[in-house]
């Protein structure tokens, strides 16, 4: 059925930015944010939802580049403050 909506420029901006990242619609877009907000105030706030399925949507959404930045971060930092220990030692 066709239903029309005056929406915010800065709004239209945001929702055409999702589509385009995302290749779809604008419609398609707005269709599944309505389908989420009504099923979410249909069965209440977060009803029966653990908080895994409340984040389910953003996980795995971000790609680092393929560097693993965490690997051995401990071992980083530990070898940065000797470093620096050392520098102010050596004043």
């Amino acid at each position: 059925m066709p239903f029309s909506i005056r929406l915010e420029q800065d709004m239209v901006n945001q929702l055409t930015g999702i589509a385009v990242r995302s290749h779809r619609r604008v419609s398609d877009v707005v269709k599944e944010a309505l389908e989420i907000y009504v099923a979410g105030h249909a069965l209440g706030p977060s009803a029966g939802q653990t908080p895994y399925d409340r984040m389910a949507h953003l996980i795995g959404c971000v790609d680092g580049g393929g560097v693993t930045r965490s690997v051995d971060t401990g071992k980083l930092v530990s070898a940065m403050l000797k470093e620096r220990d050392r520098a102010r030692r050596a004043r």
